[in-house]
């Protein structure tokens, strides 16, 4: 059996304006190789929980990343929600810096 030490996920959502409807999308890597630090990988074997509790949940840590990342990684044609990547956009924004106003 193989466990993932890391997988990814893609949010999607819609907002409209009266005119209009954009898409969004934020792509994130999530990592759970802190939590696999005590199963024995090699036999997919973990300490077993006591009876009727919930195993503790450990570190998690979720990383937003860009779409293009996802791709690059996956292979997958997700070509239109790369062109909706609000961390893309923010990044770009924050490469160019904030608009000047000119006054006259």
């Amino acid at each position: 059996m193989k466990i993932p030490q890391a997988f990814w996920k893609i949010a999607a959502w819609t907002t409209t304006t009266e005119d209009s409807t954009a898409l969004h999308a934020a792509g994130f890597v999530l990592d759970q190789s802190p939590q696999l630090e005590d199963i024995d990988l090699d036999t997919g074997h973990a300490p077993a929980p006591m009876y009727g509790n919930p195993p503790a949940l450990g570190p998690y840590r979720t990383y937003q990343v860009s779409i293009v990342d996802i791709i690059d990684r996956t292979e997958l044609n997700l070509t239109v929600l790369s062109k909706a990547d609000v961390y893309e956009l923010a990044r770009i924004s924050r490469t160019v810096g904030p608009l000047k106003m000119r006054v006259h």
